[in-house]
């Protein structure tokens, strides 16, 4: 009650409740231009939406946005190699279920700044393996939209996976962004601008093809078939297919 009470007061002094309308609206914005609420790292709302991050639990909200703060013992964020495809298949609920903090966390200007390609390669790679096609669409756009030659498909980082079946799925995949990428490229369509550009010519413009990362060259395919999801165990041409992977790719071509 002392609390509430005490909340009160300083809100009735804070927004000048005391004086005129004509003389408080003035001292408002020159508190606002003084001590501005909002600022280019949206911390703001990045608390907000701390409160809302379940999976995993994260820490407390105000812990969790410090951290976001804290550069130490490096900007970007580690990347941690996922587990392998049969494991994430088991139990694809663990990736789904990831999807509503993914577009929080996306809101959030420092964890985009702080995130690497090689971050959202693996979480493209989960969303594969757990056969979630809205965060395969998801991740896709997100990773497109980034126009840095840092998130140039070309410099993907090798994972250097053990698993076989990890590797040929990491490899495809890399080469199945580039196709898509490429697709979207000869629609007019470029990574640093979303809208469609010239559609109506005859020939798109001039733009630089996106190239597959070296290390996928020396990924064979898989002696024995894996089929990714039960559904999806028809042949249709893709590197997945290439490499005797079952995945549909249809998820990978949206605009």
């Amino acid at each position: 009650m002392v609390w509430k009470r005490l909340k009160e007061i300083f809100i009735y002094f804070w927004n000048f409740r005391y004086l005129p309308l004509k003389y408080r609206w003035p001292l408002i914005k020159l508190r606002r231009r003084l001590l501005p609420t909002r600022t280019g790292l949206g911390l703001r709302n990045a608390l907000r939406h701390a409160r809302s991050l379940k999976h995993p639990p994260e820490p407390h909200p105000y812990l969790f946005v410090l951290r976001l703060l804290w550069p130490f013992p490096t900007w970007y964020f580690p990347a941690v190699l996922p587990p392998p495809p049969r494991e994430i298949m088991a139990n694809p609920d663990r990736v789904r279920c990831q999807v509503r903090d993914l577009m929080y966390l996306r809101s959030m200007p420092l964890w985009r700044a702080r995130d690497t390609p090689q971050r959202a390669f693996y979480r493209l790679y989960e969303a594969l393996c757990a056969a979630d096609g809205y965060m395969i669409t998801y991740e896709t756009e997100c990773f497109w939209r980034q126009s840095s030659p840092r998130w140039a498909t070309a410099n993907i980082p090798d994972p250097e996976c053990e698993d076989p079946e990890q590797y040929a799925i990491m490899a495809s995949l890399a080469e199945v962004l580039v196709e898509s990428f490429t697709w979207r490229l000869e629609l007019g369509l470029r990574r640093n601008d979303t809208q469609i550009m010239n559609r109506t010519a005859a020939d798109p413009p001039p733009f630089v093809p996106e190239v597959s990362p070296s290390w996928t060259a020396k990924v064979p395919p898989l002696k024995e078939k894996l089929v990714i999801h039960p559904d999806e165990d028809a042949y249709f041409d893709s590197p997945l297919h290439r490499r005797n992977i079952y995945m549909s790719i249809g998820w990978f071509y949206t605009v």
